[in-house]
């Protein structure tokens, strides 16, 4: 079992949600979902979940990651199969047996199962990522006799949106470390340095002072930079383009962070100015930390995501600077990346819960000022909000 213990609140909420979808169990396999409920982060995308409605979780786990995998689970009872060596079997096979066996004699009728997960999150082996296919399914139903199997992503993602007070102290971990490569960068920025360069020192600085702290084991960081106002004015994109462009003075670096702790997901921005800002960039730069400062504290239960976004949309606006902004304001994000929702978004009728947790990015992109972005993940908490790694925001 964990030594951090169990999230009996995320176990309680999954269980009464199946209850009303009249689930008898859940079959899960893309990790960030084993996560969610066992307290395991798979290695590979090789381990297998049976989330039941009643009774005691059971999961399937490649043998050479049992110490891994003894070390966080809370309650599943593990079993093992070998996998990637001499004399394996077909993994579908072992995962067939297994379906069967953990099945026998349930009367179970209805089982969900992640059909329609559009984006996924890694596992720690982010190099080759194994996909749930059609075969899986294939294999569900034979394993699975006299079950309907029923697409369960939409619950799952649903319940995926209100993080526990578990889950939060394990994103606050995550906040904090992406606080270790903010540093980072903003410590390098200068005339002369190369984005790939500052790439480099942020995931190198995370991957060296991310593992142990607040007793975070598997961290590991994403950096992307646009240097310059050719690559940062365009950073409104889904990622940036590193390149071996050198910084000259006045330009914009901006960083674009990923972070993942023991499965839990942090995404940060910020900006720097090589040498001497003008006084437009600055102009810039001190509208969009206004806006986004107004924005976060715009968060709280009962709010939509189409309100929060206004707030610094409007101000934005009013600046006369509205078509420079044209992404959302944020989203869901903490099992992955990013998530299917909340969105802080012209025209979401996302409502906002506690435990809510979502980005706060507003940005502003033309030449030759460059670009700019602040981003920031915060919690909705019972009376407002709470950014987690709160870290200085300077030009």
């Amino acid at each position: 079992m964990s030594s951090t213990g169990i999230d009996q609140v995320r176990l309680d909420r999954m269980r009464s949600a199946m209850e009303a979808a009249h689930l008898d169990a859940l079959v899960v396999r893309l990790p960030e979902n084993v996560l969610l409920l066992s307290g395991y982060w798979p290695m590979l995308g090789a381990s297998t979940l049976v989330f039941p409605r009643e009774g005691r979780a059971q999961i399937l786990v490649p043998e050479y990651y049992a110490t891994e995998a003894a070390a966080s689970l809370w309650e599943a009872e593990a079993r093992w199969f070998t996998f990637g060596v001499l004399g394996a079997r077909d993994p579908m096979l072992a995962m067939g047996e297994f379906l069967a066996d953990v099945s026998s004699g349930k009367g179970w009728r209805r089982v969900g199962y992640e059909a329609n997960f559009q984006m996924m999150a890694p596992a720690w082996q982010t190099s080759e990522i194994l996909i749930p296919s059609e075969n899986t399914r294939a294999v569900y139903a034979a394993s699975l006799p006299g079950c309907e199997l029923v697409d369960a992503s939409a619950l799952i993602q649903s319940k995926r949106r209100r993080k526990t007070p578990y889950e939060a102290e394990k994103l606050r971990i995550t906040a904090e470390i992406s606080c270790i490569g903010m540093e980072a960068f903003q410590k390098m920025v200068d005339v002369g340095v190369t984005g790939i360069e500052l790439v480099a020192a942020v995931e190198a600085a995370i991957m060296a002072g991310g593992p142990g702290y607040k007793g975070a084991q598997r961290v590991r960081g994403y950096a992307q930079v646009a240097t310059g106002p050719e690559e940062s004015s365009i950073a409104f994109r889904m990622n940036e383009i590193s390149t071996r462009r050198r910084l000259q003075n006045g330009d914009v670096a901006l960083l674009e962070l990923g972070v993942v702790a023991d499965g839990y997901w942090a995404d940060r921005t910020r900006v720097r100015v090589a040498g001497q800002p003008t006084d437009e960039q600055a102009r810039v730069f001190e509208l969009l930390v206004a806006a986004q400062e107004a924005q976060c504290a715009a968060l709280k239960p009962g709010v939509t995501g189409a309100s929060v976004d206004e707030v610094g949309r409007a101000m934005i606006r009013e600046a006369g600077l509205e078509a420079k902004f044209p992404h959302i304001t944020g989203h869901g994000l903490g099992f992955g990346y990013h998530e299917s929702g909340p969105k802080l978004a012209p025209g979401s009728a996302d409502v906002m819960e506690e435990g809510f947790f979502v980005s706060v990015e507003p940005g502003i992109y033309y030449k030759p000022v460059g670009g700019f972005r602040i981003e920031d993940d915060v919690l909705v908490t019972a009376d407002g909000f709470e950014v987690l790694g709160p870290f200085t925001k300077a030009l």
